[in-house]
C-alpha cells in the first residue's frame, strides 16, 4: 500500500494544473513533427528592423490600397491549415489569436489592438471585436406536430479564421535618394471576413393573384470588416509563426519574412491616393476588366518612377 500511495502521489505532482484547474489541456511534449530534434538555431524571436529612414532622403512616395485574395492558388500558404495543426496556423488564426476574444478580462494592452479607422488613431473597445467576430441569428420555432411557428430563438455564431478570405493592405512606396533604392512598407491590415445574408423579397406577381403568398429567399455573400490592425504591432506574432515554404520545408519561412521582405503573395490595387481622398477604382470604373487594367497601371507607373531616374 504505501508503494501504491508514493507512485499515485508522483503522478500527482507531474501533472500540471492549468488556471481551472484541470489538467486535461496540459500538453506532455511540443508536437510531434519532425524525425529529428529541432535545435534553437534560427528559431524566430524578434522582428528584424527596418532601414532607419530620415525623412530628408524621401524624394517621391505614393500610398496604395491592395486587396489580398486568399482564393488565389498563390495565396494559400497564407490560408491553410484552415484548422490548427500541430504547430501549423494560418495568417487568420494568427490574427484571431492574437486579438484573444475569448478573454475579454484581458487588458487592452496585452493584446492585439484593433482600430477603428485606417489611420490606426482609435482603439476599438474588447467588446466591439468580439461583436464584429460573432453573428446573432433570429430562427423560427416550429411544432412538431402542425409544423407552426410558435416563437423565435437567438442562435448566437462565433466566426472562424477560415472565413477571412480577403486582406485590404495599405501600405506606402517611396524613393530614397541617400540609397538609391524604391522601397515598401506595409502601414496597416484589414482582415475581410465573408458571410452569408438572406435576403428576403416579394416575387414577381402572378397573373390574375394580387400578392405572392410565400416569400422569395435567396442567400448572398457580403464582406463584414473586422477592423484596422497596425503592422508593426502585427509584425512580432507573425514572425513567431513558422509558414510552410512550397518550395523547400527545410528552409524555415515565418509569415514575417513573406510578407515584409520577400512579399511572396498575389494582391491586385483598388485604390491609390489621388486628389479625391478616397476615390476606388471601381467609382470611376465599371467594367472589371478594366479595374484590372487600371490596377496595373498605378503598378507601373510607381515601378517607371524609380527606372526613369537611371541613364544607360
Amino acid at each position: 500500500m504505501s508503494v501504491l500511495a508514493l507512485c499515485l502521489a508522483s503522478v500527482a505532482v507531474a501533472q500540471e494544473v492549468d488556471s481551472t484547474g484541470s489538467t486535461l489541456a496540459q500538453p506532455v511534449r511540443k508536437p510531434l513533427e519532425l524525425a529529428w530534434e529541432q535545435t534553437e538555431v534560427g528559431d524566430f524571436s524578434k522582428t528584424v528592423s527596418y532601414v532607419h529612414q530620415r525623412n530628408a532622403d524621401v524624394m517621391y512616395y505614393h500610398t496604395i490600397w491592395r486587396t489580398i485574395d486568399l482564393r488565389e492558388k498563390m495565396n494559400h500558404p497564407l490560408y491553410f491549415p484552415q484548422e490548427t495543426r500541430g504547430t501549423w496556423r494560418s495568417l487568420g488564426q494568427v490574427i484571431f489569436d492574437a486579438i484573444d476574444v475569448n478573454h475579454p478580462e484581458r487588458p487592452q494592452d496585452s493584446v492585439l489592438p484593433v482600430y477603428t479607422d485606417e489611420f490606426c488613431t482609435m482603439y476599438q473597445d474588447r467588446e466591439a471585436v468580439q461583436a464584429a467576430l460573432s453573428e446573432t441569428k433570429v430562427i423560427d420555432l416550429m411544432d412538431e406536430e402542425t409544423f407552426e411557428i410558435i416563437g423565435q430563438q437567438e442562435l448566437h455564431e462565433n466566426y472562424e479564421a477560415k472565413q477571412i478570405l480577403q486582406y485590404r493592405v495599405k501600405e506606402i512606396w517611396f524613393f530614397d535618394k541617400k540609397r538609391s533604392v524604391m522601397e515598401v512598407r506595409i502601414l496597416e491590415i484589414e482582415p475581410m471576413i465573408q458571410v452569408e445574408r438572406e435576403v428576403g423579397g416579394q416575387g414577381a406577381p402572378i397573373p390574375g393573384q394580387e400578392e405572392q403568398e410565400e416569400e422569395d429567399v435567396q442567400t448572398v455573400k457580403a464582406w463584414k470588416r473586422l477592423g484596422f490592425i497596425m503592422y508593426d504591432e502585427l509584425r512580432p506574432y507573425l514572425v513567431k509563426q513558422e509558414m510552410y515554404n512550397p518550395k523547400n520545408n527545410a528552409q524555415r519561412l515565418s509569415l514575417d519574412d513573406v510578407l515584409t521582405w520577400k512579399r511572396e503573395f498575389s494582391s491586385f490595387i483598388y485604390q491609390e491616393q489621388n486628389t479625391y481622398n478616397d476615390r476606388q477604382i471601381y467609382e470611376y470604373i465599371a467594367n472589371a476588366r478594366d479595374q484590372r487594367i487600371e490596377s496595373e497601371r498605378i503598378t507601373e507607373k510607381i515601378r517607371s518612377f524609380e527606372h526613369d531616374l537611371w541613364e544607360f
